[in-house]
């Protein structure tokens, strides 16, 4: 194998430049000790899910998964670090033995959303987007829902630029199929059926979907297991995190138009890049590591590329990050208004969920001569290119519209079996994913 070696109402906006809050923060995670027999007791860490899912799922929470390495970064929203690990939750249906095995989804937040699936639902009459878009659909179509806590190499700093890490690992989504497929029994998963799903910073799946497989056989424990999941589903997806590759291939080299104050004619954008881009140490390109014997894959944006033949971008907008500081964290380019510059009407403005990052992977695996199978098992779906912001919210809102039914035929057949002992035909999703139309034409 040759390797080149993102919610509604605008959460998902800048969600690669913020970082994730959580409510263990500032608590170490916990680690399930081996007992005596060998196994690992993660069933007595499952309880019913509070308020109105405790009929309908186990929950476990605060859980380490891998080594439960620490890390320090910018909690979300703030001005502050706060201490985060390798930690998970999971979430299983109640109506099934604890360790009867089901195909897992992974989930890899973005920014806002922490691992945290319900935050303080505990009343019958409450619900949670993140449960209700995301977890529900996965019990009810027999899975196992896990969702992660997991370090990004651009999120995952510190407050104070003199603490800068560049070799933040890109690693810990991989690390956690690989922890999974070592405690399959206990967790009552199928290691031979899971699956990643993410958005915006969780996209960073993809990358580790296609990267080389970290197993490494000389080592003990989850080491030794494979790190490639059988799909993988993301939304609002950045695919690559290499300057030079982000430079070179999605911006201009110029903005011939001028905004001010913020920018002036014949900016430079990326003299300005190369002068204030961290210096990550191989931060790591979808993009550059795709090739046919990946996973298949699906993705979606908000909306369309400007250009399916050009994907460099003019990237205008409102504000420029001042000189030192990180373009990617501090907002490069949000779109301006039209009715403030109406010179820059769909300029293409690049920000961190471009739709044409999909553009150049789609163009990139046809470029790889797929068979007719391998297409028919990707798919990059996009909303419509000119639409207002309450638009691009509705849009938004049906993201996860039927995802299931994408990790559903990519089952093993195995796997498949599995599914269905779990969940009674009469109660299995429809699954038209491949020629469902996206976003719903009612928009």
């Amino acid at each position: 194998m040759t390797r080149g070696k993102t919610w509604p109402h605008r959460l998902m906006a800048g969600l690669l430049c913020m970082t994730a809050g959580g409510a263990f923060a500032g608590t170490a995670c916990t680690q399930v000790p081996l007992q005596a027999n060998g196994h690992y007791d993660f069933a007595s860490h499952l309880k019913p899910a509070p308020g109105a899912y405790g009929s309908t799922m186990w929950q476990s929470r605060g859980l380490c998964y891998a080594d439960g390495t620490p890390w320090i970064e910018r909690k979300y929203g703030t001005d502050q670090d706060a201490p985060y690990d390798q930690r998970y939750e999971m979430y299983r249906s109640n109506a099934l033995p604890k360790k009867q095995a089901l195909p897992l989804i992974i989930w890899a937040h973005p920014s806002g959303p922490s691992q945290v699936m319900i935050e303080g639902n505990a009343r019958p009459d409450e619900t949670s987007p993140l449960m209700e878009k995301l977890v529900v659909p996965a019990v009810h179509a027999g899975f196992a829902f896990m969702s992660i806590q997991f370090r990004h190499p651009r999120a995952s700093q510190s407050v104070d630029p003199r603490k800068f890490d560049p070799q933040v690992p890109h690693t810990d989504i991989a690390q956690a199929v690989q922890w999974v497929r070592s405690r399959a029994a206990d967790l009552g998963v199928d290691p031979d059926n899971i699956f990643l799903l993410g958005q915006s910073r969780g996209s960073l799946a993809l990358l580790n979907a296609f990267m080389p497989d970290q197993i490494d056989r000389s080592r003990p424990d989850w080491h030794a297991q494979s790190s490639k999941p059988r799909a993988v589903f993301v939304v609002q997806a950045q695919t690559s995190y290499e300057h030079v590759e982000l430079r070179d291939t999605f911006v201009m080299p110029q903005a011939t138009v001028p905004v001010p104050p913020y920018t002036q004619p014949g900016f430079d954008y990326r003299a300005y890049l190369d002068r204030n881009d961290p210096p990550f140490i191989a931060p790591g390109s979808a993009l550059a590591a795709l090739d046919l014997t990946d996973p298949p894959f699906w993705m979606r944006y908000e909306r369309a590329p400007t250009d399916h033949g050009n994907l460099a971008v003019v990237p205008l907008g409102t504000r420029v990050a001042p000189e030192g500081k990180d373009p990617m964290k501090e907002g490069v380019c949000y779109e301006p208004r039209a009715v403030d510059y109406p010179g820059l009407t769909d300029s293409g403005c690049f920000d961190e969920h471009h739709p044409n990052f999909g553009a150049a992977l789609a163009a990139r695996f046809l470029s790889l001569n797929p068979s007719a199978q391998q297409r028919a098992a990707v798919g990059v779906q996009y909303g419509p290119r000119r639409v207002g912001q309450a638009q691009l919210d509705k849009v938004s809102n049906h993201f996860y519209d039927d995802y299931t039914c994408f990790f559903i035929q990519n089952l093993t057949p195995a796997g498949a079996v599995l599914r269905a002992q779990a969940v009674p035909a009469s109660q299995s999703p429809a699954c038209r994913i491949t020629d469902h139309p996206w976003p719903p034409a009612s928009l």
